[in-house]
């Protein structure tokens, strides 16, 4: 049985009277006091080691002061928990340390037990802090293993299953051709949300790389509706096309924009059922039409959407299961999905639309839908024309 050794604590006190009280308080309470006479020592001691869970951590100090001692701490990323200690007319000092990412504060002349209680508790939520960050760090080493070690055998199996679609290992059937394509198709899927997953999160932390520049958006969503117009006519759904000639160019990433088109297509024919319709548009709305967009009150809108000349809008209209109105706020969160349901729905992560969300958002644009339930879904993308 291992045997748990006592937690370490180092006092920053320049008055030996207060340390020594302190110290033979914490050592009687079962810690393990170590003392430091002045900022610069404390900063060697806890900057060369990571034995020390807790710093008692005097404010007003000659040299380097107990205020600046935690800001070099925190800017270091050491995880130390820190309670101030401050003399009387230093308490508003004290909150602002507070601020700054101390755990408590202690007003001196204080009381033993008072004390004992805070470093508990400090001591308590060091152990959260860092069981938090082992979780973001296993979560950090989960996306990476979905974009090395799922994604990249998930394309291999792509490949090998087209190779034998294509007739190019033995002749296949017609009926064999439907089932590898089916195979196919349902991998990219997965593909697909491996990669709205990553993305997703290189969005949250500031690391999603975007080439964003001028495109013609017409020839992007044509592009990207001739790829799914052989997997609606095998699933017996009429997909049409309303592109204007004249719509200006948007100012996006044309690989985002290509995906984000592809998980709206994608979403509509899972829930549009036979014999449906999917309706793409794409034209352009002047300033004084911008009232027909019909904007929810919930979305966010740029501030400088007013002094903007035009838009362009896309749209993916379709006569699927729909949504129920109450769940429209929150279709884009992460890892949601509408309650609504049909025989020919197939599953998903929840994950392409809040990625479209995300995406949309980078562009300067937003994005929203509007539906009712059984009723089919028309979503729309409004973004800011590329200044002429």
């Amino acid at each position: 049985m291992a045997i748990q050794t006592p937690d370490k604590i180092l006092i920053v006190e320049d008055e030996p009277d207060i340390a020594l009280a302190l110290k033979i308080a914490l050592e009687s309470a079962g810690y393990e006091p170590a003392c430091a006479g002045d900022g610069e020592t404390a900063l060697k001691i806890l900057l060369g080691s990571s034995d020390y869970h807790l710093a008692l951590l005097d404010i007003r100090m000659p040299g380097i002061d107990g205020v600046e001692v935690l800001k070099r701490l925190r800017n270091s990323n050491c995880d130390v928990a820190t309670i101030m200690m401050s003399g009387h007319g230093s308490e508003d000092l004290a909150v602002e340390c507070i601020k700054i990412g101390a755990e408590d504060y202690l007003s001196k002349p204080f009381v033993l037990d008072d004390m004992l209680q805070r470093v508990d508790r400090a001591r308590s939520h060091r152990l959260a802090v860092i069981e938090k960050k082992r979780l973001e760090q296993e979560r950090e080493d989960f996306f990476m293993m979905l974009s090395h070690d799922m994604k990249n055998p998930m394309t291999a199996v792509i490949g090998s299953i087209d190779i034998m679609r294509e007739g190019r290992l033995g002749p296949v059937n017609e009926e064999q051709v439907e089932y590898l394509q089916s195979a196919i198709d349902s991998c990219n899927e997965v593909v697909m949300m491996i990669d709205n997953l990553l993305d997703i999160r290189r969005f949250e932390v500031g690391k999603m790389q975007l080439s964003i520049q001028p495109y013609n958006p017409v020839e992007i969503v044509r592009k990207v509706a001739t790829q799914f117009s052989r997997a609606a006519e095998r699933d017996g759904i009429r997909l049409s096309l309303d592109l204007k000639d004249d719509v200006p160019g948007i100012a996006v990433d044309r690989n985002a924009l290509t995906r984000i088109m592809g998980n709206l297509l994608g979403n509509s024919l899972k829930f549009t059922p036979e014999g449906g319709e999917i309706a793409v548009s794409c034209n352009c709305i002047e300033p004084p039409d911008l009232h027909l967009t019909r904007i929810p009150p919930y979305i966010s809108v740029p501030t400088d959407y007013p002094d903007r000349q035009c838009f362009v809008m896309l749209t993916v209209r379709d006569t699927g299961t729909g949504i129920p109105s109450d769940e429209l706020k929150c279709i884009f969160d992460r890892y949601t999905q509408s309650s609504s349901s049909s025989g020919r729905e197939r599953g998903g992560a929840g994950l392409g639309l809040s990625f479209c969300k995300l995406a949309v958002e980078s562009f300067g644009g937003v994005i929203w839908a509007e539906s009712e339930a059984g009723q089919g879904s028309e979503f729309i993308i409004l973004l800011p024309c590329v200044a002429k």
